[in-house]
């Protein structure tokens, strides 16, 4: 692979980082539908909200599928070719997502934005890693990385929503036209194109396994995402969308296996540190999804969508604070398992405190000291076991390893989970409901008291929800519990084997 500097050598240094910083916080954050605009979306459309949640899912998705991409495009064009194309289709799909009414057509512009995100993340990446470390170290790259793509993300997610709330959906995407254009300008005129020395061709790539692979993810999306409001296996459809995600995703595997350029070498597998990285990823998906937050926020505290965005705000401070923690922690070369332990930690911590504050009155500000506690969490894990798992990988290898890693983290841990919490919170907060309500009589005086019987159900239907997402945050505390007891005995161990090794 042939790497060359991506900016002219006329580019001063004072304007050469803020150029690099645009190109890298625009393509980290422009994504195509935003969890803030996602209710305005399918509400002034008309249409049911999964079709949106599948396309932010498949924004992940044709990112894992562009970074197995990628190595074989890298050894085809140049720095300069990839990066505006990348910026140029992103453009385009996301003009499709502001324009279009057709839920389907935004899933695909979505998936194919994550996948011409990759084209030109990866050429402003390398940069970014060689000035943070001449040695390509990137233990000391990845909290810049995570600070800038976590925190940019709440920050647009939250200007978008702000703009859809004061005006429309569709005007919330201007600030994203604007952002890729600037960025697209400023490939044109300070990107320099480097030709390759030698170039391979693309016909040997392996494009059928390209294919069975994101035709599993997106049916595997299909179901996961759907199986609430389609009864799961009463479905025809999830019936038929679990069975063809299996069947592609094993003939995928098995192509992998016998073609003779395969497009992800399932040797990295043999590696027992991405095998435990996969694991770590998805287990982060019980703690991360925000569904039974969200839930109480607005089926209890009654939120608008925008106050919900600001919580996420809250979040900030807390990656900021995770990200120069793991830089220290990397620094003073700490033991690394002890900050696995600490963000697994510090989830637990946070749900432990929004069990104690699910109340009626609990205040926006209230909110504050458990999302610092999570954010903090969030960053230690990306961070830690992203170097975990890349660990020990060459430059072509790590972009295989990181397109897994990037489906296993950002969509299959926590899109699983949350397609679980979200069945259990409907089904139990009708099952509490229901049980509720069969214990009330009409001529009770406490609903003259409320005023009229439909506001005393209101307020069953909110005590049902309160009472199922406090249920479902004590599952999660339980499961924190138990993963770190193992992870401690799994520590105490190894270092007892260790000892006695050296002994």
């Amino acid at each position: 692979m042939e790497i060359y500097d991506l900016l002219y050598k006329w580019v001063p240094v004072y304007l050469r980082l803020p150029i690099l910083f645009i190109l890298f916080f625009v393509v980290l954050t422009a994504n195509g539908v935003f969890a803030g605009n996602i209710t305005d979306m399918f509400s002034s459309l008309g249409e049911y909200n999964e079709p949106y949640t599948q396309a932010a899912n498949a924004m992940y998705i044709g990112m894992g599928l562009g970074l197995i991409l990628h190595t074989r495009m890298k050894m085809r064009f140049s720095s300069k070719t990839l990066l505006i194309a990348g910026l140029s289709g992103m453009l385009l799909m996301n003009i499709i997502c502001a324009t279009t009414s057709n839920p389907t057509l935004t899933v695909f512009a979505c998936l194919f934005i994550g996948i011409t995100k990759i084209s030109a993340l990866i050429e402003v990446y390398i940069i970014w890693m060689i000035i943070w470390s001449k040695k390509l170290d990137t233990k000391k790259l990845y909290p810049f990385v995570y600070f800038t793509a976590l925190c940019g993300l709440y920050f647009v997610t939250w200007l978008t929503t702000r703009l859809a709330y004061d005006y429309n959906w569709r005007f919330s995407y201007i600030v994203i036209f604007i952002m890729l254009l600037v960025c697209i300008l400023l490939a044109l005129i300070f990107a320099e194109n480097h030709p390759l020395k030698k170039r391979l061709p693309l016909y040997q790539m392996d494009y059928p396994g390209l294919i069975l692979l994101g035709a599993a993810m997106l049916l595997l999306n299909y179901a996961v995402v759907n199986g609430t409001v389609e009864d799961w296996l009463e479905s025809k459809k999830i019936v038929a969308a679990l069975f063809g995600a299996v069947i592609s995703f094993l003939l995928f595997i098995r192509r992998e296996l016998t073609t003779k350029h395969p497009i992800f070498d399932m040797q990295t597998f043999n590696k027992a540190n991405f095998r435990l990285g996969l694991l770590y990823f998805f287990l982060l998906g019980i703690f991360i999804p925000g569904t039974f937050q969200s839930a109480f926020s607005g089926g209890i505290l009654h939120y608008e969508m925008i106050r919900n965005m600001e919580l996420n705000l809250y979040l900030i401070p807390g990656i900021m604070l995770g990200c120069i923690y793991c830089y220290i922690w990397y620094l003073k070369e700490f033991d690394e398992e002890l900050l696995i332990m600490t963000g697994f930690l510090a989830f637990v911590i946070y749900h432990i405190l929004m069990y104690n504050n699910f109340v009626t009155d609990f205040n926006i500000q209230g909110f504050l000291i458990p999302l610092i506690i999570k954010g903090f969490g969030q960053a230690l894990l990306y961070i830690s076991v992203g170097l975990l798992l890349t660990r020990n990988f060459s430059l072509t290898k790590i972009m295989g390893a990181g397109g897994a890693m990037l489906i296993v983290r950002s969509f299959l841990g926590s899109a699983v989970c949350s397609a679980f919490y979200s069945y259990f919170l409907y089904a139990e907060r009708i099952k509490r409901f229901n049980y509720l309500a069969g214990l009330t009589d009409p001529n009770n005086s406490l609903i003259k008291e409320h005023g009229t019987s439909i506001d005393f159900y209101k307020d069953l239907q909110g005590q049902a929800v309160l009472t199922a997402s406090k249920e479902l945050s004590g599952y999660i505390i339980i499961a924190g519990i138990i993963l770190l007891t193992i992870l401690l005995i799994k520590y105490i161990y190894q270092k007892l084997m260790n000892r006695i090794i050296a002994s």
